[in-house]
Order: structure tokens, then C-alpha cells, then sequence
């Protein structure tokens, strides 16, 4: 049978106000009635039902997190730092994929706010100025994973995309190569794939090299994708390259399954540099040149600064950008060498 809020307050010999007031931790009781009821409440098994409690004290302790692609390990790592600050702080995640669709978005942030959720952590490639006004009048908080609010409206967790890619053009045109191409993500409107490509443009300013918007192709930012624009690039013979720059690991990872198939190795023949240091980069044969991003950090930051704002602790809306490194490996050969 159902144990009942009644059967604690007659178990613990006080009102069912009392034992209302202990489990909404409204100090109003006594630490001697306190534990009697706590003592109860073990002894009975008794759950609160957490909607009515959230009714009462207007929170549910729920974060809502909308990510692009579940699949992608760059987001999964994301939501894992997001859940174990989650745990520290007794907080629950809903968790949304939004398939990189614009209507999956919108119907997923209404869908979290019908859900009460006390906060919401919106990760993707690009922040619309739509979807920036809808998180804005949103009734809760809103903490943004990967893009910034240029309008400084809504706190952000990032790296600095732009000085990331320059850092990795820099290794890799220092090591010799100055005939590149780029794998760029297919939609070429995007904040991450924007700033990363101003990298790589501001590394060639710098090194005296002329930069060729031919050398941008856009493909699926998979590794199919990678794999399919590379084989295509080598069937036609008609680019000349030394360097391809893959706006993430998994294209890069394709791009060197396309290169082997057509009898050339990497890095002897083709170099290949990526992007995010997903977990495999380093495991593989060429182990791949690539930035690593803090993706379980931007989660674990991003979830830690919603919770304080959450519970009042943080109103300053800011932008974070955590660290970033330039991991140098087999998959980029120095010219010379």
C-alpha cells in the first residue's frame, strides 16, 4: 500500500503541516522534530511526490539540456560534465536532440518549459537571432554550450574558435605545408564553422599566403562525410594539395580512410588535422593532429553557472571561454621531413 504524507505525521506524532515542512526544507521545525520525521520518513519508505513540491516551492530542481546530435561524442561528453554537476547539486536533466532541425529546437525549448525545468542549457553550432529571442523571453534561465550571445543577453560556455584554428594553422604551416584545403561544416552559416575558418585566414595573413575561397569544401561534418568529399577531391585529380584542415575529428577521420583506399598514405603523401579531439583520434593509425576542446569542462561549467543562476546566486550575464590545446600528432608531417 501506498505510504501516505498522513502515515508519517502519525508514525512521527506531528502534524501533516510539519512533515510538509521538513520535506520542502522550510525552516520553521525544530532540529529535534526535524530528525524525528527524517526518522519517519526512512522507517515508512515515504516518497514525496515531487510535482506537488515543486507546485509549492516553484522549482524542480529540473535542467533542461538541448543538444544537436546524440550520436556525436562532443555533445555526449558535454551532457556527462553537465550530469555530474547535476548529482553534486541534487538537480534532474531532460535531455533533447535536435538534429541540427530549427522546428526540433523550437518545439524542444517549449517542450522544456512546459516541463517546468528551472533552467536550460542550449548547445549548438549557430544561435539564431529567432532562437536567441526565444531563449530571451523564455521563463527560466538559459545558459548557452559552444556559441555565444553577441548581444550579451545570455551567458555562454566556449572556446575561442578563432584562436584555436589559428594556433593549428600556424603548426601546420610552419611544418611546411602551404597548399591546403579546408572541410568545412555543409552549413557555412555557422558560428563555430565561421570563427574556425577566420582562424586559418588570419594564420595565412599572418605567414604572407594568399588565402583561395576555392579551397573551402563543404560536406556532412561525419565521417561519411569526410570520407565521401575526399574520395571525390582524389577521383578527380584536379586539386593539388599537401595539408587537408577538417573542421572536426570525424571528417578528418574519413578524409584518411578515402586517401588509404586510393593507395597514398598518411601522413607520407597527405596530411590530415582535425578538430575536437574526439576520443579515437589518438588510437588510430595515423593518430591525428588535431585541437582538443574541454568538451565534459563546457558541460560541467555551463551547468554549474545555470544552477546559480538558478538559485539567485549569479545575475551577470557573461561569456567563458575555457582552454583549449593544440594536440600534435602523427597524422601532420613536416614538409622537410
Amino acid at each position: 500500500m501506498k505510504v501516505k504524507i498522513v502515515d508519517v505525521a502519525k508514525e512521527a506524532n506531528v502534524s501533516v503541516a510539519t512533515v510538509s515542512r521538513v520535506v520542502n526544507n522550510i525552516p520553521l521545525v525544530n532540529e529535534e522534530t526535524r530528525e524525528r520525521v527524517l526518522k519517519a520518513i526512512k522507517k515508512t519508505g515515504y516518497k514525496p511526490n515531487a510535482i506537488a513540491r515543486s507546485l509549492k516551492i516553484q522549482k524542480t530542481n529540473t535542467l533542461g539540456i538541448m543538444i544537436p546530435d546524440i550520436l556525436d561524442p562532443f555533445y555526449t561528453w558535454i551532457v556527462r560534465g553537465a550530469e555530474d554537476v547535476c548529482g553534486i547539486y541534487n538537480y534532474n536533466i531532460i535531455l533533447s536532440d535536435t538534429d541540427f532541425n530549427p522546428e526540433k529546437e523550437k518545439k524542444s525549448l517549449d517542450v522544456l518549459v512546459e516541463k517546468q525545468c528551472d533552467g536550460i542549457i542550449y548547445v549548438g553550432k549557430n544561435l539564431t537571432d529567432e532562437m536567441r529571442d526565444r531563449l530571451t523571453s523564455a521563463s527560466c534561465e538559459v545558459v548557452l554550450g559552444c556559441v555565444p550571445d553577441v548581444t550579451g543577453k545570455l551567458s555562454g560556455v566556449l572556446i575561442d574558435n578563432t584562436s584555436a584554428a589559428y594556433d593549428l594553422a600556424v603548426k601546420v604551416i610552419d611544418a611546411g605545408h602551404r597548399n591546403n584545403i579546408i572541410f568545412s561544416d555543409e552549413n557555412d552559416n555557422g558560428y563555430i564553422a565561421e570563427k574556425r575558418l577566420e582562424g586559418i585566414q588570419k594564420a595565412y595573413k599572418e605567414k604572407g599566403l594568399e588565402f583561395n575561397p576555392d579551397q573551402i569544401y563543404h560536406c556532412l561534418s561525419s565521417i561519411s562525410g569526410g570520407y565521401n568529399q575526399m574520395k571525390d577531391i582524389l577521383e578527380k585529380g584536379e586539386v593539388s594539395f599537401s595539408n587537408v584542415f577538417c573542421f572536426n575529428d570525424q571528417m578528418a577521420l574519413g578524409a584518411i580512410r578515402a586517401i588509404e583506399e586510393k593507395g597514398y598514405s598518411v601522413p607520407r603523401d597527405y596530411s590530415v588535422a582535425g578538430f575536437n579531439d574526439f576520443w579515437i583520434s589518438e588510437w588510430v593509425t595515423p593518430k591525428i593532429t588535431t585541437i582538443s576542446q574541454p568538451m565534459y569542462d563546457i558541460g560541467a561549467v555551463a551547468t554549474r553557472m545555470l544552477i546559480k543562476m538558478c538559485e539567485k546566486e549569479e545575475t551577470e550575464m557573461k561569456t567563458l571561454y575555457v582552454p583549449y590545446e593544440v594536440k600534435v600528432r602523427d597524422s601532420v608531417k613536416g614538409i622537410s621531413e
